[in-house]
């Protein structure tokens, strides 16, 4: 019988990064909306609303290796802290934003989208730090759990927040939740210094960047994992346009509909972490990311092809909180699958370079869903995005399950 694995609450430095995460993304999902809310509000322009959501797209594919270079050099422990910081302080600049200012809007946006692909590798690569091998499936069964529960809180609250209070309102509240991580990762204990292989970690940036690469390729489990999930990336890309047409057209609904069934999935997610969590010590993350995207698929087409039958609301109320399950449970498997097997002295430019597949991947399916969508079926355009998952998971299948199981 397997020796027991520890849970990792007992873990004081596991409980502080997990409150800063959970923090974080409560601040990140404010932000996301209200930014939008805002510039929409005033301005009317869909173009530059969009606009908002392009930076954070073009600075991740240009600046997203890069960053996970710097990150792999850095103590990440002072990384976080330093970037949180840096996050509230140039949130400042919207205390002065009007109708006439609202180029300031996408500076900051720039400058968060900026700071953020620094810090999501280094919380991303902190991790493994705090916990062992064995606990990495419990601990991302934790964080996914913290970012549905990120999820209910933070965008609600964005929105309330710029409804009620306006922008300034949001700075503030948001400006706190970033200083409160900062203030928690000081008392971390954890090693946190950069973890150096060879002399030539010490080269020039660019270097490193290649440097890492070179290592992830010959990494066939780690080129697998950027395979999957980009094709993954392309999918959740394509979902949010495709599925207000959707609801639209197929359900008859409107944006109270749209809000409604979306938020579901929080709940789904909330259900497959506990669940994943009490089986973690049996679990093996690069099963649960396949079984994962394989199951999106499965529910997704259910989903979509209930039309057929019912319209009913509270059928879509419960498929779409079904859907939270196999989503929670592909991107728990896929975090810890890539930390247990990704060499600890290239986890930030692992981060990096899925950072910037990951934004190519979504850009890809924004174009691909605003080109299609006027002009094929919202049914078989549904269907092709959910295919996307299922791809998703005989990429996993063939390119990281099996080469492991050649590998034992």
């Amino acid at each position: 019988m397997p020796t027991p694995v520890p849970s990792v609450w007992r873990s004081r430095d596991f409980r502080l990064v997990m409150f800063g995460g959970v923090v974080n993304d409560i601040g990140d999902w404010m932000l996301s909306l209200a930014l939008p809310i805002f510039v929409f509000t005033e301005t009317g322009s869909g173009r530059d609303t969009a606009l908002v959501l392009l930076i954070e797209l073009l600075v991740g594919v240009a600046c997203g290796p890069m960053a996970g270079a710097l990150v792999d050099r850095w103590d990440l422990r002072r990384t976080i802290i330093v970037t949180n910081v840096l996050q509230a302080l140039t949130l400042m600049p919207l205390l002065a934003v009007n109708h006439d200012r609202i180029w300031i809007v996408f500076i900051v946006a720039a400058l968060q989208a900026l700071l953020i692909v620094v810090n999501n590798p280094a919380s991303w690569a902190l991790v493994p730090r705090v916990v062992t091998e064995e606990q990495l499936v419990q601990a991302n069964a934790g964080f996914s759990a913290g970012g549905s529960i990120a999820r209910l809180v933070g965008a609600p609250l964005g929105g309330i927040l710029i409804a009620t209070g306006g922008l300034t309102t949001v700075v503030w509240v948001d400006a706190a939740t970033f200083l409160s991580i900062a203030i928690a990762l000081v008392f971390l204990r954890a090693p946190t210094a950069p973890i150096q292989k060879s002399p030539d970690e010490n080269e020039a940036d660019d270097a490193g960047v290649i440097a890492g690469w070179r290592v992830i390729r010959t990494q066939p489990v780690l080129v697998g994992y950027l395979v999957a999930q980009s094709l993954a990336q392309l999918a959740f890309a394509m979902f949010p346009l495709v599925f207000i047409k959707f609801v639209i057209v197929e359900l008859g609904g409107g944006g109270t509909e749209i809000g409604v069934i979306r938020g579901c999935a929080a709940f789904g997610g909330l259900v497959a972490s506990v669940l994943i969590t009490r089986a973690a010590q049996r679990a093996n993350p690069a099963l649960l990311m396949m079984w994962g995207y394989f199951g999106f698929a499965l529910v997704g087409w259910t989903f979509i092809n209930a039309t057929f039958v019912t319209t009913a609301l509270g059928v879509y109320l419960v498929l779409f909180a079904l859907t939270g399950v196999p989503n929670a449970t592909s991107q728990i498997g896929a975090q810890a699958t890539a930390q247990r097997w990704c060499p600890p002295e290239i986890r930030g430019r692992l981060s990096g370079v899925m950072s910037a597949a990951g934004a190519i991947g979504a850009g890809i399916g924004t174009i691909a869903a605003g080109a299609l969508v006027d002009h094929v079926s919202v049914i078989a355009l549904f269907n092709g995005q959910t295919t996307m998952f299922f791809l998703a998971g005989f990429a996993t299948l063939f390119l990281i399950v099996r080469r492991l199981d050649a590998d034992t």
